[in-house]
């Protein structure tokens, strides 16, 4: 059956600019890399892979949302105010789980940031 999922992967205009905001920004650790053009991400369970792709374009349509869990998302906000990063609202907003905001990617990719309520 074709029911599990094995692999995310981001399409990125720079490869180092992109490794550089997963790791710096979110806090990922580079697994290996294949080749000048993708990287594997270490991730526990579904790996996350960031591919350089020449159609890889600004503010892109994005119909999948990559969603990052956060242990205190207020400390996580005030963190990517301070690095620069592209925040779609400041303040977090209520979802069925708990609370999250939106951060972009270099290359325009949206991010989910989840704090679960406990």
């Amino acid at each position: 059956m074709l029911n599990k999922v094995c692999v995310l992967t981001v399409r990125v205009k720079n490869l180092q600019e992109s490794v550089d905001f997963y790791t710096n920004v979110l806090g990922f650790e580079v697994s290996k890399y294949y080749g000048d053009k993708i990287v594997s991400l270490k991730h526990d369970e579904i790996p996350v892979v960031l591919e350089e792709d020449e159609e890889a374009y600004q503010e892109p349509k994005q119909n999948v949302l990559l969603g990052v869990l956060s242990k205190d998302l207020d400390k996580d906000i005030s963190d990517f105010k301070s690095k620069g990063v592209k925040i779609l609202f400041d303040e977090p907003r209520p979802c069925p789980p708990g609370r999250y905001t939106i951060i972009e990617d270099p290359v325009g990719n949206q991010i989910e940031i989840v704090e679960f309520s406990e």
